[in-house]
């Protein structure tokens, strides 16, 4: 059908709670609940020396300061039109959910094919804001990532942005159900027929993305990191948002889990690419006015 395509708390407990991403040790938080000596992402440098480098992830994506780059073509997106039966967690930092290794991505600028892990996603405390990467300063109101990996340990992530839609997204409807029966930390339920295809954008959308090279945003903030961020951004709508951070619980239900995302870092001396294919759709509708404008000249 398609072959296409576009991290958190401990709490004062006695476990320690790692990134999906990548195992991680000690103990940290979001600013949302920091408390009772727990570091929120101002200080996760205390203790993992990573989250102070030059590569830190999330970023803002200055658009004007973004340069084409013509080897950023489509992807090629395996076992993303397949059904799979998963589970999805509460980790103690984000609802996650497991994929499988028959799933992979490669192609769109990737020099090697990146095996599917996990997916998981970041948003707020209300619909307004919750995303982890902002665009031109604007923070929207989730973000999912979608995390792919080599067996060296380094990562391909696309990052899918959230806005509000007066309707409901049907295609999410099985995972916001299961969404609503993890409240509290490693709870977990099951997902039939899910396909990641339902999630993401349309193909057609799938060609616009932004790319650079950075971090896990959570500790020990590993800069391993390839990013893609899509420009599409995908709907859901107002209540579907709202059960992420009204049911969902960092712990046993004494925290609500609320704005689960790091403040963006500084770029430094990174370059942020566009998918010249973007570019190319972009100007494809001006292009086509002033070449029937030329014609009518000529004609007349």
């Amino acid at each position: 059908m398609m072959g296409f395509v576009s991290l958190l708390i401990f709490i004062s407990l006695p476990s320690v709670l790692v990134t999906a991403a990548e195992p991680g040790s000690g103990h940290w938080c979001y600013e949302s609940i920091q408390a009772d000596g727990c570091p929120g992402p101002s200080k996760w440098t205390d203790e993992f020396k990573d989250c102070g480098g030059h590569k830190q992830s999330p970023i803002n994506i200055d658009t004007k300061n973004v340069a084409s780059d013509s080897n950023l073509k489509s992807f090629a997106f395996k076992g993303y039109d397949s059904s799979i039966s998963t589970t999805i967690k509460n980790n103690g930092h984000s609802a996650e959910v497991a994929l499988t290794a028959a799933i992979t991505i490669s192609d769109g600028g990737l020099e090697n094919t990146y095996t599917a892990a996990q997916l998981h996603f970041h948003w707020g405390s209300s619909n307004s804001k919750g995303s982890e990467h902002t665009i031109d300063g604007k923070q929207y109101a989730m973000e999912l990532h979608i995390v792919h990996a080599l067996q060296d340990g380094s990562k391909a992530v696309l990052g899918f942005l959230y806005e509000e839609s007066e309707h409901n997204n049907e295609k999410y409807d099985n995972l916001i159900t299961a969404v609503k029966g993890i409240s509290n930390i490693n709870s977990n339920q099951s997902i039939a027929n899910l396909k990641l295809q339902d999630l993401i954008p349309e193909e057609k959308d799938l060609t616009r993305y932004y790319r650079y090279e950075g971090s896990l945003t959570t500790p020990p903030c590993t800069e391993n990191v390839i990013w893609t961020v899509f420009e599409e951004p995908i709907l859901l709508g107002k209540e579907q948002i709202k059960a992420f951070y009204e049911t969902l619980n960092f712990d046993a239900g004494t925290h609500k889990m609320e704005n689960n995302f790091r403040p963006v870092q500084n770029l430094n001396e990174r370059k942020v690419s566009y998918s010249r294919a973007g570019a190319i759709l972009s100007l494809g509708k001006p292009l086509l006015i002033s070449l029937a404008a030329v014609c009518l000249m000529i004609t007349f």
